[in-house]
């Protein structure tokens, strides 16, 4: 089965599997079972600007959150988790068998933040990355400055 990530109102087709911002994992995909048609897998590390980790999913499965944070929804289908304030922190839904939805606030380092909303990604440098469609080709996918390209 082949899967599509919508990040961002971004198309990522073809099975992407680790999303990278430069050299750092964002999050992970993958399939269960190549032999049978299911829906695809996320794992992520959400840390903050401190480097602590606030949120731990694995396998569709929020095995950590921060009490500081607001899990509403945790679900295989559907998790998200939002702050006090509402943003949405870290949210992955399972649209139908063949397409995942991910958004939140991915700490690159102590001062760099990569935002995906699911309209848009804003990069640490402000610029807004929006409606680009891309074939991974079962490959890991980077995001830089210049846009989302596969991985080397």
């Amino acid at each position: 089965m082949a899967y599509t990530l919508l990040m961002g109102n971004n198309f990522i087709s073809n099975s992407p599997k680790k999303i990278k911002f430069y050299d750092k994992i964002i999050f992970a995909l993958n399939e269960k079972n190549t032999d049978v048609t299911d829906t695809p897998i996320i794992s992520a590390i959400i840390s903050n600007n401190d480097n602590k980790t606030i949120v731990e999913v694995n396998d569709n499965k929020c095995d950590y959150c921060d009490a500081k944070l607001i899990k509403k929804i945790d679900s295989k289908e559907h998790i998200l988790i939002t702050d006090e304030g509402g943003e949405i922190m870290f949210e992955s839904r399972i649209l139908d068998k063949n397409t995942i939805l991910v958004s939140g606030v991915f700490n690159i380092d102590n001062n760099q933040k990569l935002v995906v909303t699911q309209n848009y990604i804003t990069l640490p440098s402000g610029k807004w990355i929006m409606h680009d469609r891309i074939n991974s080709n079962n490959k890991d996918i980077v995001v830089t400055n210049d846009g989302i390209k596969i991985s080397d």
